[in-house]
């Protein structure tokens, strides 16, 4: 194998070069027809002949004392999507390709003449891609949705039922006042306004500071009042009742609705009947969530055996005085001064993204 295969340097200025040809017009040109004649991926490649691999070897330039073979030719381009693998069907943008690694292959050896490769941003960019590349063989290539027991995605939802089976909700807002007198004054007015103009009369009445600015909604919620999204607040036992009695969307509560030493004047926004999700319905969420749980801590357990190995020891004491500039302000120029700050948390570049739990649900 030719320098391609060379260290992770090579590879990311590849992948940069290899998508600024993929900003080209010919890629947008062929992309209807990459739609419709992409062969589908199979499940696993056949083993190549003694032919093709006579065939991948065959050298296509020489850069120097490094080759580039046709494998790797194809290898590059293989890595890329079926969108933008098309685009190789055209042989002046395959030729070009080519060109690009030529190119690459140059300005490689003059960085390495340049001494470029000791240069701490670059080793940064190696090792981040190295880690990168660990991530994936040792975890993701092995811990996939698909590996995660049938058994244990049933045990989940056999163990978890209040996920997965809902009661009625229902949405309302009100408008809260200080007296009877009040809300009765307004009840009027709510009973013939729409949405929007309800929104407008509790923004301009009503006292509750919770959701005033956002006209009264009070979202989802049981008939005992408790919403189904935690971070939202429990709604008031006597206005869930008058919510649930309440026969069609957009009606009006008949009365006004007391509650401490203020009343509400309540209306129906929103209705949603019992839900009850099948196995079959929910364990697709389900093996998403327990694969990105196991991947991640496979990989916690992974990251602690290598810190007990390495003997690591930190002294989070010494973060205190660290110095920091701040932030600089036009009337400053180029001042510096010092600054105590919390060291920041690395990025979580090898975590999944978090998956949404099962059943749960966000408010619109």
């Amino acid at each position: 194998m030719g320098a391609w295969n060379n260290g992770g340097m090579r590879r990311v200025i590849l992948l940069s070069l290899s998508s600024m040809l993929a900003c080209s017009a010919v890629a947008v040109a062929f992309a209807q027809e990459a739609e419709e004649a992409t062969p589908a991926p199979t499940e696993e490649a056949a083993e190549p002949s003694a032919a093709d691999r006579a065939r991948r070897a065959k050298v296509l330039a020489r850069v120097g004392e490094e080759t580039i073979t046709i494998g790797e030719v194809e290898d590059a381009i293989n890595e890329q999507s079926p969108f933008m693998r098309v685009r190789f069907r055209d042989p002046g943008q395959l030729r070009e390709f080519v060109e690009s690694m030529i190119r690459f292959e140059l300005l490689a050896r003059a960085a390495e003449r340049a001494e470029i490769g000791e240069h701490d941003e670059v080793r940064r960019v190696v090792n981040q891609n190295a880690v990168q590349q660990l991530i994936r063989r040792d975890f993701d290539e092995r811990i996939t949705p698909e590996s995660i027991p049938e058994e244990q995605v049933r045990a989940y939802y056999d163990g978890h039922p209040e996920e997965f089976t809902r009661d009625e909700r229902r949405r309302a807002a009100h408008i809260q006042v200080a007296s009877r007198e009040e809300a009765t004054r307004l009840l009027e007015q709510a009973r013939e306004a729409d949405a929007r103009a309800f929104r407008t009369l509790a923004r301009d009445n009503s006292l509750d500071p919770e959701t005033r600015l956002r006209g009264g909604d009070l979202r989802y919620f049981d008939d005992e009042g408790q919403p189904r999204n935690e971070r939202d607040p429990r709604v008031d036992e006597a206005i869930a009742r008058a919510a649930f009695a309440i026969e069609e969307v957009g009606g009006v509560a008949p009365e006004p609705v007391q509650v401490g030493e203020r009343w509400s004047i309540v209306k129906l926004t929103g209705r949603r009947p019992p839900e009850h999700r099948s196995y079959e319905q929910a364990a697709p969420t389900i093996r998403l969530r327990l694969w990105r749980e196991t991947r991640q801590q496979e990989l916690e357990d992974f990251v602690a055996q290598l810190r007990e190995r390495a003997g690591v020891e930190v002294d989070y004491d010494l973060l205190r005085p660290i110095r920091l500039d701040p932030p600089e302000r036009e009337d400053e120029g180029d001042s510096h001064g010092e600054a105590a700050a919390n060291a920041p948390a690395p990025p979580p570049a090898v975590e999944a993204p978090a998956d949404p739990q099962p059943g749960a649900e966000q408010n619109p």
